[in-house]
């Protein structure tokens, strides 16, 4: 079978469409369209999409610490790249063969991604200086480490409170109805809809771009220090509101 751009778009999910970001219905995922069709056509797999992605974030983020205009610009447009390769393998995964571990490999390259790139642009901006923040200002790196790391705390958390409810609700201790609904049915959720657009599926890819071409990657690793900082504040608040009260509830 000869893999064309218009299979993939057709095979789509309606709900697919409807949750991705308005920069990727606009651009992102037209373009993976056609990538998704040479890679089906290589015999590339989803998976093998996946871990290239991985390599392309961290080619992204160690030329962000290279002190060059040009390495910069390149690290950039890779962010870009990356999102493109994202939203290949997930086209390749729904519409040619879905891998064992292909959710592993989709959500390593993106943590990696994450973790990595606010701090590496503020090394960026400790050596070339940006629009508000001068060379040298230690405290930029220091908040791009943050902001880098409070998305991985924020995921762990998570992920942690996902487990112990597992856990709790295997051993009988508490009772959980998990929600089976399909991903159509959380896509008008305005927490989602803020979350896709803000974060590195929406608008991080283009706004790093042309802060890049304009020397102000300062602002990106500020952005970034709030929105992922205050992201990890939201997220421990709500789990750990539910664990007490599940412990309230379930432990006396």
């Amino acid at each position: 079978m000869q893999y064309t751009a218009k299979y993939f778009r057709d095979n789509l999910p309606e709900w697919k469409r409807q949750k991705d970001p308005v920069l990727s219905k606009v651009f992102y995922r037209p373009a993976s369209f056609f990538t998704a069709s040479i890679a089906a056509n290589l015999g590339i797999s989803a998976n093998t999409v996946s871990y290239l992605s991985a390599i392309v974030a961290v080619m992204s983020c160690l030329l962000f610490a290279v002190p060059s205009q040009a390495a910069h610009i390149a690290g950039a447009f890779l962010v870009s790249v990356w999102l493109i390769m994202d939203c290949t393998d997930g086209n390749l995964a729904r519409s040619v063969k879905k891998q064992p571990f292909g959710t592993y490999a989709d959500s390593m390259s993106s943590y990696m991604f994450v973790g990595f790139l606010i701090t590496a642009m503020g090394i960026s901006v400790y050596e070339s200086g940006g629009l508000l923040v001068p060379a040298g200002s230690v405290w930029i790196i220091v908040m791009g480490a943050v902001g880098s790391s409070s998305d991985t705390m924020m995921r762990l958390i998570y992920h942690k409170y996902k487990a112990t409810e597992r856990e709790l609700a295997d051993a009988g201790v508490l009772k959980v109805e998990y929600d089976v609904r399909e991903d159509n049915a959380h896509v008008s959720d305005i927490r989602v809809r803020l979350e896709n657009e803000l974060g590195i599926g929406g608008i991080l890819p283009p706004a790093i771009l042309v802060c890049t071409l304009l020397h102000a990657v300062d602002l990106m690793v500020i952005y970034g220090f709030f929105y992922y900082f205050l992201s990890m504040l939201a997220v421990i608040f709500i789990y750990t509101r539910k664990a007490i009260r599940g412990a309230r509830e379930y432990g006396a």
